[in-house]
């Protein structure tokens, strides 16, 4: 069985149609086989997204591939124009499930290697907070952006240290 991954927002996403001769991620308006997974919105406006694969499997099992980057990409996209994009994922064909795990997490928290879509969990995509840091590498240049703490009293007098002799690191 594959998994399926479904989208739904308050208004109308982008389709990107499957392209069998040339296959990548796809974003397709709900097949009708698939009606009962509407239970599991509030939002109206549902979509089935696959990767190049097909399915939605390589949401879960490549996360090093252009799947899931595309997947995040779009919903960053998305949530420009949302307050937030729902999800659902369940094994292919039991749609109609009851949900059996809800989270809350931002476009980039499902592109994390550790992050995978399991059978009957609904996941709530809004945008990350300014303050809260996404990656790794974002925490090295949050840190390495904030200014040094001096102690108390210790206030640096920039004219004084000019005229005592400092020069710049590059000079012109």
């Amino acid at each position: 069985m594959c998994l399926a991954l479904y989208l739904a927002a308050s208004q109308e996403l982008p389709v990107i149609d499957w392209d069998q001769e040339n296959p990548a991620f796809h974003v397709i308006r709900l097949p009708k086989e698939a009606e009962a997974v509407r239970k599991h919105f509030r939002s109206p406006f549902i979509y089935y997204a696959g990767s190049a694969q097909g399915c939605s499997c390589a949401f879960n099992y490549e996360h090093e591939s252009d799947s899931i980057v595309d997947l995040r990409n779009y919903l960053k996209n998305a949530l420009i124009c949302v307050n937030e994009v729902e999800m659902f994922s369940c094994q292919t064909g039991s749609e109609d499930q009851d949900t059996k795990h809800r989270l809350q997490t931002s476009a980039e928290g499902i592109a994390f290697a550790e992050f995978l879509f399991k059978d009957g969990q609904h996941v709530l995509v809004t945008p990350a907070k300014a303050s809260e840091p996404v990656t790794e590498a974002e925490k090295c240049l949050q840190q390495a952006a904030q200014p040094a703490s001096l102690p108390k009293g210790h206030a640096v007098n920039l004219f004084a240290a000019k005229r005592a002799g400092f020069s710049p690191a590059y000079a012109s």
